[in-house]
């Protein structure tokens, strides 16, 4: 009887072909893996990963609950499917997911400041957080849009800030500091130029999961149609809402008209501008300054600043590459 059941395993791993929703659930599930992030089934169905058609939710169940293909290469703990070997992650997803609040008090308590800086119009969690998969020892990573033409104000005077109030990660600790790297012009929400090439796996991913947390002016919305190639692999990703978004108030409203007038006035809007951005690139770090413009890890312009040195894009797509060979032979 072992025989037969041997034989019958042998076959099957080598004669099924897999269908493509079946791929499709693998592919999903490897790119998750890569951050020891199990998925639940309804999860899978949001980030479905370049499905050859459209599936329903009851089919991601159906083809959990039926598939042998799945079956072989997954794994089930508490409704999270890991790849099989890997079902312990899903204990690290639980701690982290405790672990979010925390670090969520700590954005709406900045964002509630930057509600008064007039060149801050949208202020959203991106990177590990947006899953509320933040260790215990991260920082915490946010993406900036800018009032028009004041991209340079909006980064000098967010960052001068968290250093004011001792937020910014330093070499010995980066613990729920805040990441100020990545700031977009209001007038220019298309970011397709900086992703890294069509094998890109994470950019799709990273902005579906933007968690927005101070939009007053639904930019956030905006953000998503000018940047509609993201459905093209992941057809079933939706906007994301925070209940505990920050709102303006009277007196934000009427501090930031006066910090406009004094920080950017009409007729010396042009020579503020030139300061404040001289003045940061100036004092941008020697390592960063190498790779300005040389690929789409350190982009410098009047529409986009991106810092991201150690952006690890390219590292993931080659690791989720690997994880996709070894399942998907077919």
């Amino acid at each position: 009887m072992g025989s037969l059941f041997l034989v019958r395993k042998v076959i099957f791993k080598y004669y099924i072909v897999m269908s493509d929703l079946e791929k499709a659930i693998l592919k999903t599930i490897a790119f998750f893996d890569i951050f020891s992030y199990p998925l639940t089934a309804s999860e899978i169905w949001k980030w479905l990963y370049k499905p050859q058609g459209k599936y329903l939710l009851s089919d991601i169940r159906e083809a959990l609950e039926t598939s042998y293909v799945l079956k072989d290469l997954l794994v089930s703990q508490e409704g999270f499917y890991s790849l099989k070997g890997r079902s312990h992650i899903y204990m690290r997803r639980k701690q982290n997911n405790n672990l979010a609040e925390r670090k969520f008090r700590k954005v709406i308590y900045l964002s509630k400041i930057y509600r008064f800086i007039p060149f801050v119009k949208m202020v959203a969690v991106c990177n590990s957080l947006g899953y509320s998969n933040a260790g215990e020892k991260s920082d915490i990573d946010l993406f900036i849009i800018s009032r028009r033409g004041t991209i340079w104000l909006a980064r000098f005077f967010t960052i001068l800030i968290v250093k004011f109030l001792g937020m910014r990660p330093t070499e010995d600790s980066k613990k729920d500091a805040f990441c100020l790297s990545f700031f977009i012009d209001q007038d220019y929400l298309n970011i397709l130029h900086s992703r890294m090439g069509t094998d890109d796996v994470y950019y799709p991913y990273w902005i579906s999961n933007l968690i927005p947390v101070y939009d007053p002016d639904n930019l956030y919305e905006k953000f998503l149609e000018a940047n509609s190639w993201y459905k093209d692999y992941l057809p079933n990703a939706y906007a994301n809402e925070f209940s505990k978004e920050v709102k303006t108030s009277k007196l934000s409203n009427v501090f930031s008209q006066l910090f406009l007038f004094c920080f950017h006035p009409p007729f010396l809007r042009r020579f503020i501008y030139n300061f404040y951005r001289g003045l940061q690139i100036k004092i941008i770090d020697k390592n960063l300054k190498s790779l300005i413009n040389i690929d789409t890890r350190v982009i410098v312009n009047e529409r986009m600043l991106k810092f991201y040195s150690n952006d690890n894009r390219e590292l993931f797509a080659k690791s989720w590459r690997e994880r996709v060979r070894k399942l998907v032979k077919n």
